[in-house]
């Protein structure tokens, strides 16, 4: 069967490896943007059908995780821990929101909202944490764990790198625009 772009079917794997060999870094088969959605995806998958059942998906779980480790957060807080755009926040949360998983407060700025999990949102947290642990260990293991470390590492170089990169407002631009 053709792939997507009608060339011979060499399976998604044989694409990949042809991709990747002697794509230089300026090559589209490098692409950065590329490759880290093709990831984000593929992980996705991975987690959105073990949580499912409990009618979340990754992103949702994901929220929850994170406002259960660090507590309340304002959107703001929350949208930089994620990686996030702030104005995609209450988008996320809504649904959390609206299932009494997440509260959703006026902060001591009349402007910010503190996001928060409820006792029914702590306790779906609580019961998904072992669908998510099944997934996170079986990736890790086909991976290998030290170089999950290291890719960490390295996903943290290259999130450092996209939030310098000249396309981006510069903090201070962003400030005084407000």
């Amino acid at each position: 069967m053709p792939d997507q772009h009608g060339s011979r079917n060499i399976g998604a794997a044989g694409r990949e490896q042809s991709l990747d060999k002697g794509a230089g870094p300026l090559s589209t088969d490098a692409c950065v943007l590329r490759h880290v959605s093709r990831v984000s995806r593929a992980v996705v998958s991975a987690f959105d059908p073990a949580l499912a059942p409990l009618g979340l998906t990754g992103h949702q779980f994901n929220l929850m995780m994170t406002l259960g480790q660090l507590g309340p957060m304002t959107v703001g807080n929350l949208a930089d821990v994620l990686g996030m755009d702030a104005s995609g926040v209450p988008r996320a949360i809504r649904p959390l929101a609206e299932s009494n998983l997440v509260t959703v407060e006026r902060g001591a700025d009349r402007r910010q909202r503190v996001l928060s999990l409820t006792p029914p949102g702590r306790a779906l947290l609580d019961k998904a944490t072992p669908h998510w642990e099944k997934v996170q260990t079986e990736l890790v293991e086909a991976v290998g764990a030290n170089r999950w470390s290291a890719l960490m590492a390295e996903l943290r170089i290259l999130r450092r790198a996209a939030a310098e990169c000249s396309t981006r407002k510069p903090v201070a631009a962003i400030a005084a625009a407000e």
